[in-house]
């Protein structure tokens, strides 16, 4: 009888030993859970920027001298794996007591987490003896949460966490590049001087030899660009054309306008939004959509480039490992003087609404959930923010929490006008409409760019497009009506109902009844 070959058997070798070590691993874990006389928490997360975990290991520390029977641990996960390690997590009732909350709808929030309404009322008892001292714990967030609500709750209107940080975008600059290129280390104001810019760091290359790129850039990173830029040309088309009267234009608005003839890529605005995604990305590197963030990080880094526009959870990254003085503004927009781009402008745009960042929930299956929610009060009180906006180079979500002393121009601006709209259907469901305006940029951008030939494809395509992202669009829209059914069914046989439970439901039901059954009638019938 043959003997299998060494070579066969030693797979199996090493499954079975990867196995033994993982289910050790696993037992010695709820073994120390078990066994020691300390809770134990522990807190997942994807924030593995500069100074983000250093940020949370300073509040830990400061929340285990207060609480010696409490031991917290900090999982960080990269972003890259982390939804699915979250998702694994969750389902094998195996996730950490706090998480953070990213790529989580409401269906997911509302089966794992729980919701903090009920606690968001009460005042947050480590704020005693400062001016939030006895406010509610959801009126100390700048935006009373509303945020967290509308990106993890908008049909059940539940609070399912709470947003420790802020994200903005800033057009960040090499202080030592810019004043020997133009004499000063001030930034340009205004679209017009962010052009000029360009061509002072053209003349400068041509007289030094050097190969400086304005603007480092990426695919990702330009499309926030484009975003940013591109609905200053489209405000005054959301005030006047705001289908709800509401000053905004929803993806769904506009997909329902193109169909119906009331705009195309060559109406004024939309044409205008397109020629300054063209003229910016004259400022980029060539091939800068098939770069990835670091690359542009490097670029920047090694002074390459000029200047960086990128989000403010990069600023760390940029203080610590950059050899020169980084400047922070907001990216240059046309104002209505600009002889090109200004008719279409209503002024600065505000950036009131924010874009919640370090969204952090209690998973239901946590051993200690009074434990975890003291710890995530604890994490959002006002010198305990203040810490750690210093040490993150972050902006914190809680009132009066100072900005990083370094970067003052991380922080929102609050005054100004309406925001416009972007013009690439990034939001809108089903995604078809956006492949097709991401994979017909490269007509349209570029020294040798054609509007003319990016609008023929792009919309000879979009009314098959758009249907099919709108009819997805509708379907979720009646997944959202059948859910609310059973929910408001719920809600009429608990013997103890929430104060205004019923109406918010009946009122969320009500909405997306309203926005699907013109959809249904009008291009689906």
């Amino acid at each position: 009888m043959k003997r299998a070959p060494l070579s066969s058997i030693v797979p199996y070798l090493v499954l079975g030993l990867v196995f033994a070590w993982s289910c050790w691993h696993v037992a010695s874990i709820r073994r120390v859970a078990v066994d020691t006389d300390k809770v134990t928490l522990r807190i997942g997360h994807w924030m593995l920027h500069a100074g983000m975990r250093e940020s949370f290991d300073l509040a830990i520390t400061d929340y285990q001298k207060l609480h010696p029977d409490v031991s917290i641990e900090q999982i960080p996960v990269p972003i890259r794996s982390y939804a699915m390690w979250l998702r694994t997590r969750l389902v094998g009732e195996t996730a950490p007591d706090i998480t953070g909350l990213s790529a989580v709808g409401e269906e997911i929030a509302g089966r794992y987490y729980l919701p903090l309404d009920a606690y968001a009322s009460q005042p947050n008892p480590y704020n005693a003896g400062t001016p939030l001292e006895g406010v509610p714990w959801r009126d100390t967030f700048v935006d009373g949460l509303e945020s967290v609500r509308n990106l993890l709750g908008p049909v059940s209107g539940e609070l399912y966490g709470v947003n420790l940080q802020i994200n903005t975008l800033r057009l960040y600059f090499n202080r030592n590049l810019l004043r020997a290129v133009t004499g000063s280390d001030a930034p340009p104001v205004t679209f017009a001087e962010l052009r000029a810019l360009g061509d002072q760091i053209a003349a400068y290359n041509a007289r030094t030899g050097t190969k400086l790129v304005p603007i480092a850039s990426c695919g990702p990173y330009s499309r926030y660009l484009f975003n940013t830029l591109v609905p200053s040309q489209t405000q005054r088309f959301a005030v006047e054309s705001s289908p709800s009267l509401n000053l905004s234009v929803s993806p769904q608005d506009m997909a329902t306008a193109f169909l119906r003839g009331e705009w195309t890529y060559a109406t004024p605005a939309f044409r205008s939004g397109l020629e300054l995604m063209r003229e910016v990305t004259s400022l980029m590197p060539p091939g800068f959509s098939q770069l990835e963030r670091d690359d542009a990080l490097f670029a920047y880094l090694q002074q390459q480039a000029v200047m960086f526009y990128a989000g403010s959870w990069d600023y760390g990254v940029l203080v610590r490992d950059g050899p020169f003085p980084t400047g922070v503004t907001s990216l240059p927009l046309p104002d209505r003087d600009d002889p090109k781009y200004g008719r279409f402008v209503l002024g600065p745009i505000s950036e009131v609404a924010g874009s919640p960042e370090a969204i952090l929930g209690i998973t239901r299956t946590s051993r200690h959930p009074e434990v975890a929610l003291d710890f995530l009060r604890f994490l959002s009180c006002r010198s305990v923010a203040t810490t750690f906006s210093r040490e993150s180079h972050r902006i914190s979500s809680v009132v009066g929490t100072p900005p990083p002393p370094d970067a003052p121009g991380l922080a929102p601006v609050l005054n100004g006008e309406v925001n416009g709209f972007g013009i690439d259907f990034t939001y809108l469901a089903g995604g078809n409409t956006n492949r097709a305006f991401q994979n017909n940029l490269h007509r349209a951008l570029g020294p040798k760019g054609d509007l003319d030939d990016f609008i023929k494809a792009v919309e000879s395509t979009m009314p098959e497009n758009l249907r099919r992202d709108l009819a997805q669009a509708a379907l979720g829209q009646q997944r959202e009506i059948r859910r609310l059914d059973s929910q408001l069914a719920f809600a009429l046989t608990r013997s103890d109902p929430k104060p205004g439970e019923w109406s918010r439901l009946a009122e969320a039901q009500s909405i997306r009844q309203q926005e699907r059954l013109p959809l249904v009638q009008e291009f689906f019938p």
